[in-house]
């Protein structure tokens, strides 16, 4: 008899957490939609309960506010795509001098940009909404100095000098990391390039970045080679 009833009771509990994880995920994805056409954190909690069906009392047994919904809904973003590349990160970065880079450059995609790719591939419909105009540029920024972070990893990996030069171009390589994204997010597959094709894109311009500064360190005429005519 009591193990009937532990058996039951052990069922009730399952029930009743698979219906909290349901009802905490209808939520989040109702936000997420209404992101879509306003401010995150202009929407209400009369919206989100009317959109997901439920009442505020409901809503409220499970988040503060609006603000603690998007932190459950950004913060293990976070954490899945720091923790990928921590990955990267522990491996061993084969240093070497420019003058080699014929010699030893690796022209294969790096793992830095295909982590970034998938995880944006993943959470398709949750990336599209966030770095969106309605999102939040507080996680646009955080996610930001996560991939700033892995980007100069990359570039010391390559032999890339630390210079004036590898600043601006990291900051541009970081910001066309997101335009890619948010291109590719809200694009057909019809209307757009495959990630594919867009990772080697991006690879192309790391592997010509390498490829400038080794020939500035080994061609005395560099500097001329590589002045634009002015206009007149």
């Amino acid at each position: 008899m009591n193990f009937k009833k532990a058996e039951k009771t052990n069922t009730n509990q399952k029930n009743k957490r698979l219906k909290s994880e349901y009802t905490i995920k209808r939520i989040k994805e109702k936000y997420l939609l209404l992101i879509k056409e306003k401010k995150w954190d202009k929407i209400t909690v009369k919206e989100i309960c009317a959109e997901a069906n439920i009442t505020r009392g409901t809503f409220y047994q499970y988040f503060n506010d609006i603000y603690d919904l998007m932190e459950q809904i950004e913060t293990p973003l976070l954490q899945e795509i720091a923790n990928e590349y921590k990955t990267i990160s522990k491996m061993s970065i084969q240093h070497y001098p420019l003058v080699l880079f014929e010699e030893k450059f690796d022209y294969t995609p790096p793992k830095t940009l295909l982590i970034w790719f998938d995880f944006c591939k993943k959470h398709r419909n949750k990336i599209a909404v966030l770095l969106g105009p309605n999102g939040d540029s507080y996680f646009i920024s955080k996610l930001k100095n996560i991939l700033k972070g892995q980007i100069n990893l990359m570039m010391d990996g390559d032999g890339m000098p630390n210079d004036e030069l590898r600043k601006h171009f990291s900051k541009i390589f970081l910001e066309l990391h997101f335009l890619a994204a948010r291109t590719w997010l809200e694009s057909s597959e019809d209307n757009f390039l495959p990630v594919e094709s867009i990772i080697n894109l991006l690879n192309t311009m790391r592997v010509g970045a390498n490829y400038l500064s080794y020939r500035r360190l080994v061609s005395p005429d560099f500097d001329i080679k590589m002045k634009i005519p002015e206009e007149g």
